[in-house]
């Protein structure tokens, strides 16, 4: 299941995200009132004239940096150098000992690889089951659960959203 997860992070090769959703990162990472440490200095600085501070967070910028227009192992390169846009995407790479090291290394090195998995993963995603009815919940915010924390323990571990993406607690 981890390889279909990297090799499915690697969509991120294409597309763009608002400002609202890394801005944390850039100012005030888990609060600190400094940004994420794991995010490379050059690309911080850039952020931070797209995105400022306060900002009304709806600029856009590349997820990938290199080749934002091409599906393409360079996000695993980007990842190397602590040019991740997303903190999801940066901890691939920067969390010390992770098992996704090896793949984000295999990815960069081997884009044929990369193409592989990456079909695989996008085959396997498309069977999934979307939960309908009572069987799962529309998210108000995709990464919250809604309700309170409590509640975790007796939710299904799949939720649905409004477009029919399923995403895990």
């Amino acid at each position: 299941m981890l390889h279909i997860y990297n090799s499915s992070s690697g969509a991120h090769t294409i597309g763009r995200a608002q400002c609202r959703f890394f801005v944390n990162r850039l100012y005030n990472f888990n609060s600190t009132g400094n940004p994420d440490p794991t995010l490379n200095t050059t690309l911080l600085q850039a952020l931070q004239a797209i995105c400022p501070n306060g900002g009304p967070g709806t600029n856009l910028t590349n997820l990938d940096l290199s080749t934002p227009d091409r599906l393409d192992s360079n996000y695993y390169s980007n990842l190397q150098l602590q040019n991740g846009l997303l903190r999801s995407d940066q901890e691939l790479f920067s969390t010390t000992g992770a098992d996704t090291i090896p793949i984000v290394n295999n990815f960069s090195n081997n884009q044929t690889l990369f193409y592989e998995n990456f079909k695989a993963s996008m085959i396997k995603m498309s069977i999934i089951q979307v939960l309908t009815g009572t069987q799962g919940e529309i998210r108000a915010h995709c990464n919250f659960v809604n309700g309170n924390s409590a509640t975790l323990s007796t939710l299904p571990t799949k939720q649905s959203s409004k477009d029919g993406v399923v995403s895990s607690i």
